[in-house]
């Protein structure tokens, strides 16, 4: 069987892979202007980045739509795959997923769409879809990666690191107390949010600048780690790399880590954690 990947762009898989691996990607839009762009192929990321501080009002993020997701489903029957395998952003996260189902249902006369909601978003999400591609170069078949991803997204942990809280609170991340911000601003301290299961993005704390967000990261990893587990690192940034090897140092020290990956924080991301944020994501290793 011939097994076409669609997934979100929030899920940021880098351009390049999904080209090599002809992934679907549909496309989240940033409301920006007075129009509605496409985050990867309408809109200029660092142009973006440059903008955000003065920007107002902030831009908000709009999902996909049901004829998008129809049009990538339509490529995949007009490529010749006999299935499609979704791996969507749950709806409890985006309405995203309900574009792609009512999609689905136009096209599941010509092709069969298996919709999977994976409980995760950012590079959590990209992970899973990473290890899809290798499951679909296996062999596997649609039943038997979903029986794989289901137990990989409950071992799966993304932990970023905003520059401030203003952004958090600018999207509902953080609740906005003035004791906090002046602390905040006082301790230089820099915000952490994890990806929790069917969730998304929640705030968890601060470090005491990056470094100390870092370790603060790093010993969290170590608790949520499965004893004996072999791990990828996924590092992604918007516009901040600067501590990369930093904290793929500290990770390294507790967990057991394959492979290192160095993705890109999306805009629509982006504009969630702030420019100069970066993330780091444990998946267990596929070989």
């Amino acid at each position: 069987m011939k097994i076409k990947i669609v997934t979100d762009s929030t899920s940021g898989i880098p351009q390049e892979f999904a080209e090599k691996e002809n992934i679907g990607i549909l496309e989240s839009k940033v409301f920006l202007d007075g129009q509605d762009l496409k985050e990867i192929t309408e809109l200029d990321r660092k142009d973006l980045a440059n903008s955000i501080p003065k920007l107002n009002p902030y831009p908000t993020t709009t999902m996909a739509s049901p004829q998008e997701a129809l049009d990538i489903f339509n490529q995949a029957l007009d490529e010749k795959y006999d299935e499609i395998l979704y791996i969507g952003l749950s709806p409890t996260i985006s309405n995203q997923f309900n574009s792609a189902k009512i999609a689905a249902k136009k096209i599941d006369d010509k092709i069969k769409v298996t919709l999977y909601e994976c409980g995760l978003s950012t590079s959590s999400q990209g992970a899973l879809v990473y290890n899809a591609v290798k499951f679909v170069k296996q062999g596997n078949n649609v039943d038997e990666m979903i029986s794989i991803l289901d137990v990989m997204r409950t071992q799966t942990f993304t932990i970023g690191m905003s520059p401030s809280f203003e952004v958090l609170f600018k999207t509902g991340k953080v609740q906005k107390k003035a004791s906090l911000n002046v602390m905040a601003s006082l301790l230089k301290l820099k915000p952490l949010y994890e990806v929790v299961l069917d969730k998304g993005a929640q705030g968890c704390g601060a470090g005491m600048g990056f470094k100390g967000a870092i370790k603060k990261a790093a010993e969290k990893f170590s608790e949520l780690q499965s004893n004996g587990v072999e791990y990828d690192l996924i590092l992604s940034d918007a516009y901040n790399t600067k501590y990369f090897s930093l904290f793929e140092n500290e990770v390294k020290k507790v967990i057991n880590i394959e492979e290192v990956l160095n993705w890109e924080i999306p805009p629509c991301v982006m504009l969630s954690t702030g420019v100069k944020s970066f993330q780091a994501t444990l998946v267990p290793h596929i070989d």
